[in-house]
């Protein structure tokens, strides 16, 4: 992806603004697009955005001394136009935002197949298996999610995001389109859907994964609001899309089925997809028609997966229930999107772990598993895996979350207390990773406070540390070669296998 992607000098704000009244001079130049007045330059458009925590017209007064060409605020706010510089009142700054985008890239996603992609957990693994057989398929695939902007080996950082704003996404596209991709894979999450970051886009096919209660109840005030905001999701496919979904979650199978207007197939870990069956007899009364791709008969190693598949042996590599959910998804959309299954097997056989997704490696003689579990399940899925591998003794550490509430906090340590003791762990290290945890992942009081005491609720003590260089050498400390090692922890954890190489001098 060297092609550095810029907008045409010839740019205008009345080009940008199609459709919209601009008060002041339309044939003024615009460089950029932000909803960010600290991002804001000579030339750029600013875009007042109001987000949960803040209201981007407090900001224009900033933007202009900044250097602001012009700048795009609410029908409801006229009062807050300058005067200085061109406005245009909008109903909707968010979809603003993104129209603008689009149109400053030159419409990227134009001559794109954008597969969009939703659930609670294994979006990164899954669009990573998916790009390696739609590109045994003959796509040349890209994909966009928490890993940033990835195309023909080579990355691009998208700001943390695993959706990113309207403006960082239409520029990737721009990117990846340029670069020569001709498919993008794109991870959708409920926070994206509900703020509109990727208004304006078409998605040719879609996939659907399990969607889980309990994750982001920061931002979700329940389970049903959760799942109305996945619900968004069906609104972004094309009439015809193919839509892919998990056959044995509810809500996902829920949603497939909402719109009568697509494509979907499903796919099972089970012989009879929950509640499947009398819903094709009412549709079609054959249920063959619902293809159904059941994967019940796989057995799981601590060297993957094997499955069969139309009468073809494959081997995934990676390891555990979930995983093998996630390549059957991910094969379940590629079939029908033209994969033969012999192409398949190359593709699975080659198949490595993302960083910190069920990741296995080795350090000075230990065998460590490495993965991002910040939830009830991913950790259901996480020790699945651990119990399959060998081991003289096992050493469990695990990064609190930080800013994700007390009640996650409670859930996760009560969960983690029980697999480790069914494990037969010989200890337990938590840490609050204060000293390698951004500001966004700090942990609070609160959530300590949480933790400590579902820990005492199941009569566990484990070993408490506020840094991650602290539990590092702990961990280096209580383990010897032979020894396994389980990292579990979303983002608190990220550095934990630079601390434990470090402290065991690898």
């Amino acid at each position: 992806m060297s092609v550095t992607p810029q907008p045409d000098s010839t740019v205008t704000l009345g080009s940008i603004a199609q459709a919209f009244e601009v008060r002041g001079d339309a044939a003024t130049p615009i460089l950029d697009v932000t909803e960010d007045s600290r991002a804001v330059r000579p030339g750029s458009l600013f875009v007042a955005v109001a987000v949960t925590s803040d209201d981007g017209h407090r900001y224009i007064r900033d933007a202009v001394a900044r250097g602001a060409a012009a700048v795009a605020l609410s029908v409801e706010r006229p009062a807050d136009a300058p005067l200085d510089i061109p406005s245009i009142l909008v109903p909707s700054p968010r979809r603003a935002l993104a129209l603008f985008a689009q149109r400053l890239y030159g419409e990227p996603a134009s001559g794109l197949d954008i597969l969009g992609f939703t659930g609670t957990f294994g979006k990164t693994t899954t669009s990573h298996v998916l790009q390696l057989l739609l590109n045994a398929a003959g796509c040349r695939t890209a994909v966009i999610g928490s890993l940033g902007a990835r195309f023909a080996g080579e990355s691009l950082e998208l700001g943390g995001m695993t959706t990113p704003s309207p403006v960082a996404l239409q520029r990737a596209l721009r990117r990846l389109k340029d670069a020569g991709a001709t498919t993008v894979v794109m991870e959708v999450t409920s926070h994206a859907l509900k703020q509109e970051r990727v208004h304006g886009l078409t998605f040719r096919g879609g996939l659907i994964a399990a969607i889980r209660p309990g994750e982001h109840i920061d931002f979700h005030r329940n389970y049903e609001d959760y799942i109305n905001a996945k619900r968004l999701f069906l609104g972004y496919l094309a009439p015809g899309a193919l839509l892919a979904y998990d056959a044995d979650n509810r809500a996902a199978s829920m949603l497939a089925r909402e719109r009568d207007d697509v494509r979907d197939v499903g796919f099972s870990l089970r012989r009879t997809p929950i509640g499947d069956a009398a819903e094709a007899e009412r549709r079609s009364g054959n249920l063959e028609d619902r293809r159904i791709l059941s994967l019940a008969d796989a057995a799981l190693d601590d060297r993957g997966a094997l499955l069969t598949i139309d009468g073809v042996q494959l081997r995934s590599a990676l390891l555990g229930r979930a995983n093998l959910r996630n390549v059957g998804l991910a094969l379940t959309f590629a079939r029908q999107y033209g994969l033969r299954v012999e192409d398949a097997r190359e593709a699975l056989a080659s198949l490595t772990p993302l960083r910190r997704r069920m990741e296995r490696y080795d350090i000075a003689g230990r065998t460590v598993l490495d993965d991002t579990a910040g939830h009830p399940e991913s950790f259901d899925a996480a020790f699945e895996v651990a119990e399959l591998m060998p081991a003289s003794r096992i050493i469990v550490a695990y990064a609190l979350r930080g800013s994700r509430g007390p009640d996650i906090n409670r859930r996760n340590a009560l969960s983690l207390a029980d697999h480790a003791l069914s494990l037969g762990a010989a200890k337990i290290i938590v840490t609050e990773a204060a000293d390698t945890a951004d500001a966004l992942n700090q942990v609070t009081p609160h959530e300590r406070e949480a933790a400590r005491s579902a820990f005492r609720e199941r009569g566990v003590e484990p070993v408490w540390h506020e840094t991650m260089h602290g539990a590092m050498r702990d961990v280096a400390a209580e383990t010897s070669s032979g020894d396994l090692i389980v990292l579990v922890g979303a983002q608190g954890m990220d550095a934990g296998r630079a601390e434990l190489e470090k402290a065991l001098g690898s």
